[in-house]
């Protein structure tokens, strides 16, 4: 199979590795100096010099780009899709991506919109890792508009990356829980760092605890505004949620309430352990 990847970042050049034991991968970035860098490491097999060129030579193009860029792209070079190809969006929400696809979509065509839940805290191609998928979850958003071949392609393309769970999604099922599992957890993990009176060389005195929860701090600014405002209300749900939590902790300290606490931390506990189980 014919593969294409615009945007040869980390999730785009990490897909192309995955993948090109198996396919045939074209690439195009608008910074020539990544495809170039992937062309010589071997992770893709040919860099396009136009957009239009690589629509014209692939059966199935991940669009690796950042939420409010997928739409304008779409919209601006549709017209080059080759009769039967498959159009794939990786974003991190889907709502507001879908509004914004859905009047270009063409009948010839398919557009499967889909989030590869994984990723790490750096940025370009030169840390692409094919092993980030392994075993990691990966979200499929079917619409009315999709075929069953068109969405059994991306769910097998997804497993052969090597993602242990592919999973059917509403676009709100999809944008409420991403909310919590992802957005949140990265909101808290700013706001750790955030919180930082800077009284003590922090460094010299932090574990595994706080490494742990905190890694997710080095973060891609520009792509995780885009993912936070364009999913602002089920974001500013999980917000008000957290705080309700942290607002029980607070009381039961400012209460010297130990079996409050003990049983606030016991639950916590069981819910988290059923998590592990699940997998």
């Amino acid at each position: 199979m014919r593969i294409g990847i615009v945007g040869l970042g980390l999730m785009g050049g990490s897909i192309a590795a995955a993948l090109k034991p198996h396919h045939l991968i074209h690439a195009f970035d608008i910074d020539p100096r990544a495809a170039t860098f992937a062309l010589a490491k071997g992770i893709i097999d040919h860099r396009a010099e136009t957009p239009e060129a690589l629509f014209a030579a692939c059966d199935v193009i991940y669009l690796c780009l950042y939420p409010r860029a997928v739409a304008a792209f779409f919209e601006q070079h549709v017209g080059a899709l080759r009769p039967g190809t498959i159009c794939v969006d990786i974003a991190g929400v889907k709502a507001a991506i879908i509004d914004g696809i859905r009047a270009h979509l063409r009948k010839d065509t398919q557009f499967v919109f889909s989030h590869p839940v994984a990723g790490r805290e750096k940025i370009g191609v030169a840390f692409a890792d094919p092993n980030i998928f392994k075993g990691a979850n990966y979200i499929v958003v079917p619409t009315p508009e999709n075929t069953p071949e068109a969405l059994e392609t991306v769910s097998s393309l997804a497993r052969e990356m090597g993602f242990g769970n592919v999973t059917d999604l509403s676009a709100e099922e999809h944008d409420a829980i991403i909310a919590y599992t992802s957005q949140l957890t990265h909101v808290i993990s700013l706001s750790i760092v955030d919180s930082d009176d800077g009284q003590f060389d922090t460094g010299r005195f932090i574990g595994d605890s706080y490494r742990d929860l905190t890694r997710i701090a080095m973060i891609n600014a520009p792509l995780w505004s885009e993912l936070f405002l364009e999913n602002k209300k089920n974001l500013l749900s999980r917000i008000d949620a957290f705080r309700t939590s942290l607002d029980a902790f607070e009381a039961m300290l400012r209460n010297d309430d130990l079996d409050g606490l003990q049983q606030k931390m016991t639950e916590a506990k069981r819910r988290r352990s059923l998590l592990e189980k699940g997998k």
